[in-house]
């Protein structure tokens, strides 16, 4: 018997009669219902309420007949098709993204079209179980369905063998550190098998004596009831398993194992010098800039963006301001402040009209524009860097944008004094026409008032100035019927701009 696994414990008190669930989640599922679309949540139940919350993903599977009728539902629902990155797209199975206007929250759907399983980054084996579970759902609430007990524990224990690995089992027969299987995968099989019995469990894996390694299952159980950390008979098992499944492979051993190492190599290693990527846009991505006077808030919106769109696409933030400068602009800097301040202090030794105190002066303007036009280039190798990740559908994020100064656009005025200062100039305007037009501009108004007391050591008149440029930025979008923007109240809590702009920037996605 299997009296540590099992207990009388009723399926009411393991399963939500009501889960609780984003309201854009529950008009999706009524939406399931109405158009009769076959479906479940075919595994993880044990976190349900959590992927209904926008905790953790879905794992849906559908009737394959269905598909083109599930795409036109959820397109009626506003969820979005996004693309998994390359060593986490599998056969059968699509990625959407949903977005809950009433919390600002996003939720996954793993879409299944079949039952594709198997080891992590490979999951090579297809158990052509789809009609079985659709077949067999109960509900829950009322208005989302799963698989009995039964059949998702029998699959469970599968799952759990195929991810046992050799270290794994190393793990368990030396007792170093935690079980080679997860705590999340010996909770979750805990959880099922006190929803269900060994006499019911029995009889429905007998009608699928065909299809599953039976006794390796009850096996399973068995040693998990007893000694779940005994590696040998797990890794036993797990070559039952792989053995009884063979027929079900996608790809043969060899190849699965090659596959198993190369992402794992890409994964653990390449990220050192190419960050791993996120789920991405089919048909392109976004750039974004937020922009405003001091004061409004863009640095935090922009943190907060990324972080809420980095819960699952693959997001970049890209300061365009001058805080951030490279080197060389930050070197031409120094030497612009050592310049006027070996300046300042000879002038008032030997005179302004001094020949050296003038040629300082003259190095003076000159590092200081060549600081200006090298913290263009900078902007501009964010920008074109932004710009290519958009065109691989990531989503960029501008914080400050370069439009005319003050807001962040060309500072070297052409008659500022020294023969070099009309072609740095020139070339600084030349350089700034290269920045193109955002995919959406966000304009964060706030009076010059509030500004000030949010940032209280800037000059309230370099704030009114900056308040005025957006306006006439404004009017210029205004007149430009091609231009993609919208305004944003800033002066409204946090919380609420935020989650303004999330709508704003979903509806644009």
């Amino acid at each position: 018997m299997l009296t540590n696994l099992f207990s009388p414990t009723q399926i009411a008190d393991a399963r939500p009669a009501h889960p609780a669930a984003l309201e854009s989640v529950r008009r999706l599922f009524e939406a399931f219902a109405l158009n009769n679309l076959r479906y479940c949540h075919w595994k993880s139940n044990l976190r349900l309420e959590h992927g209904m919350l926008g905790k953790t993903d879905m794992d849906l599977l559908f009737d394959p007949s269905q598909a083109d009728l599930l795409r036109r539902v959820l397109a009626e629902q506003d969820i979005k098709r996004v693309l998994a990155p390359l060593g986490k797209r599998y056969p059968g199975i699509e990625d959407y993204l949903g977005f809950d206007h009433e919390t600002g929250r996003l939720f996954h759907l793993h879409v299944h079209y079949r039952l594709v399983l198997g080891e992590q980054f490979v999951k090579n084996y297809h158990l052509p179980l789809e009609e079985q579970f659709l077949s067999s759902t109960v509900s829950v609430g009322g208005w989302v369905n799963i698989p009995t007990p039964e059949l998702e524990l029998s699959i469970l224990c599968l799952r759990a063998l195929l991810k046992y690995r050799d270290r794994d089992a190393l793990k368990d027969v030396l007792s170093i550190r935690s079980s080679g299987l997860p705590d999340h995968i010996l909770n979750e099989l805990g959880w099922l098998s006190r929803q269900t019995d060994m006499d019911e469990l029995t009889r429905v894996l007998s009608g699928l004596s065909d299809l599953l390694p039976v006794t390796t299952i009850l096996e399973f159980l068995e040693t998990i009831s007893t000694n779940p950390r005994d590696g040998w008979k797990l890794l036993n098992l797990r070559g039952q398993v792989r053995k009884a499944l063979n027929r079900y492979q996608r790809q043969n051993r060899v190849t699965a194992v090659a596959r198993y190492f190369r992402e794992l190599w890409r994964r653990q290693v390449l990220p050192r010098f190419r960050p791993a990527r996120g789920m991405t846009l089919p048909n392109g991505g976004l750039t974004i800039s937020l922009v405003g006077a001091d004061g409004s808030g863009k640095t935090t919106l922009s943190g907060q963006l990324e972080k809420w769109l980095g819960w699952r696409l693959d997001v970049h933030s890209h300061y365009l301001g001058s805080k951030k400068p490279s080197r060389l602009s930050s070197v031409l800097y120094l030497a612009f402040r050592m310049a006027r301040r070996s300046g300042h202090e000879l002038g008032k030794r030997l005179g302004s009209g001094n020949w050296l105190v003038r040629g300082l002066d003259a190095a003076r303007a000159f590092l200081l524009n060549a600081h200006y036009l090298s913290i263009g280039h900078d902007r501009l190798r964010r920008y074109v860097a932004a710009r290519e990740q958009a065109r691989g559908g990531s989503v960029a994020l501008f914080d400050r944008f370069p439009y005319e100064s003050p807001l962040d656009g060309p500072e070297i005025q052409p008659n500022g004094g020294g023969i070099l200062t009309p072609f740095l100039s020139e070339r600084e305007k030349k350089l700034y026409r290269q920045f193109g037009r955002p995919d959406l501009i966000v304009l964060l108004k706030v009076p010059p008032e509030v500004s000030h007391q949010r940032k209280p050591d800037h000059a309230l008149e370099t704030l009114q100035k900056k308040v005025a440029a957006l306006g006439k930025l404004e009017a210029s979008l205004r007149a430009d019927a091609s231009a993609h923007w919208t305004t944003q109240d800033a002066d409204l809590p946090l919380e609420d701009v935020l989650l303004q702009i999330k709508r704003k920037i979903w509806a644009a996605l």
